[in-house]
């Protein structure tokens, strides 16, 4: 499985494989795959997004963990609150309120400074439920 992580930001050998893959065989690689969106600049990163939404069960352990305030890395929140969340299914979304609802009520400096809190409410705004 080790194959189908990308060499480098601009690696588009795996992506039809890795579209074909299940659930259970990506469990293995999917936080790595998942760290190809930390930044939204990154020539793979859109392309990276349609394989991780269609891991939604696994997708959303993942998430909250990377979303909590002792996780550092702003910008990949902000990726993953601006690119991901929006297109993983409803159900997902739901399981992720209280993690967007923590960033909204009691964000860390790092995710206000970091702009992960404005887009937080505005995620909340357009897509609570």
């Amino acid at each position: 499985m080790k194959r189908l992580i990308p060499k480098d930001k601009f690696d588009f050998t795996p992506f039809t494989t890795l579209m074909e893959i299940n659930e259970d065989e990506v469990q293995l690689i999917l936080l790595e795959l998942l760290s190809w969106i930390a930044d939204m600049n990154w020539p793979i990163a859109d392309a990276m997004l349609g394989v991780l939404a269609r891991f939604p069960d696994s997708m959303v352990p993942l998430i909250k963990e990377l979303l909590k305030p002792t996780e550092t890395d702003e910008d990949w929140k902000w990726s993953i609150i601006v690119g991901l969340m929006p297109i993983l299914p409803p159900k997902s979304q739901i399981l992720l309120r209280d993690s967007i609802k923590r960033i909204i009520d009691s964000p860390s400096d790092g995710e206000v400074y970091g702009g992960v809190w404005e887009v937080a409410k505005n995620y909340m705004q357009k897509h609570d439920r």
